[in-house]
């Protein structure tokens, strides 16, 4: 069990700063909306100061309520130092981790990594949130997480990085699809075929807008999802192709039921896969172990030895 000592109200106003509303911070919290109200009310009732903007789009952070939101952040990462501190004292690897990770880690690396810390350290308590990469990184500077292992994550010089590799993007396809006797592809050819998009809730969608957004009007035939896990199903239905990096389909590829095939466009870019920490909390024997496993499966799972980080 780790250590929560941020006060209620503090993870109060944090929650509505990011949700937007106290209704909302009321379903994520399963607190009343009363009682978030109250609190709030109370802090700005000392402070003589509004802490958030109120109107019918919903709540923002006024200046004042960015400072405070500030205080609750500082006094999130004291704590997640002082409790690394304490398990690090006992000199027993033992305690709770918790893991940001993306959907498309969700039947390859994480299990494998879970598996990994219950063999070795099984007096380790693991939690694990599959969230978007801005909410990995997000989550690990503020405390909220260990480390994350995060695609395209901006360079920060809170964040300390573990591990580094950038993939290629290509087509996923099944083995008795058309496009799979192919050596390359380029985007022309791909959105000839039925293609699964991701949505603009993942990271690699954001980047192709970016340069090749006219693929998502030219391509015959389409569908748009928010889960990698889900696009690589409606891949694997045989019917729809996709654009994704090797690493995301890496347990279906090394299994034979999707074929990578890489695509010929000379301005794709590459996806970056990260293990990143918080530079600012001290690492327990235990972490360092865990992220020494998580690099080991990352370095198995690309089957390369060399490493940008």
């Amino acid at each position: 069990m780790s250590l929560h000592l941020v006060p209620r109200s503090l993870q109060y106003i944090e929650q509505v700063a990011q949700r937007g509303s106290i209704q909302a911070a009321s379903r994520e919290l399963g607190i009343s909306a009363s009682a978030i109200h109250r609190q709030i009310t109370t802090i700005e009732d000392t402070l003589g100061e509004m802490l958030f903007e109120r109107d019918a789009n919903g709540m923002t952070l006024t200046p004042a309520g960015r400072l405070v939101l500030d205080l609750a952040r500082d006094w999130r990462l004291d704590n997640a130092r002082l409790w690394t501190v304490i398990q690090a004292n006992r000199g027993v690897e033992h305690g709770h981790i918790r893991i940001a990770a993306m959907d498309s880690m969700v039947n390859g690396f994480i299990p494998e990594l879970v598996d990994n810390i219950a063999r070795n350290l099984p007096r380790v308590q693991v939690e694990i949130e599959i969230t978007s990469p801005d909410g990995a990184a997000k989550g690990v500077l503020s405390g909220n997480f260990d480390f994350a292992a995060v695609a395209n994550v901006a360079p920060h010089e809170n964040l300390k990085l573990h591990w580094s590799r950038k993939f290629p993007l290509g087509c996923i396809a099944t083995p008795d699809h058309p496009v799979a006797s192919m050596e390359r592809i380029g985007l022309i050819e791909f959105v000839s075929h039925p293609v699964v998009f991701q949505s603009a809730a993942l990271s690699i969608r954001k980047l192709l807008e970016a340069r090749h957004g006219w693929i998502f009007d030219r391509a015959a035939r389409s569908v748009v999802v928010n889960s990698i896990q889900l696009m690589k199903l409606l891949v694997l239905s045989g019917e729809y192709i996709a654009v994704t990096s090797e690493l995301d389909a890496g347990p279906e590829i090394m299994s034979g039921r999707l074929k990578f095939i890489p695509i010929t466009d000379e301005d794709t870019f590459r996806q970056t896969i990260s293990v990143v920490s918080n530079a600012q909390i001290p690492e327990s024997t235990a972490n360092r172990k865990i992220f020494a496993m998580a690099v080991q499966i990352l370095e198995r799972l690309t089957g390369r030895a060399d490493c940008e980080g």
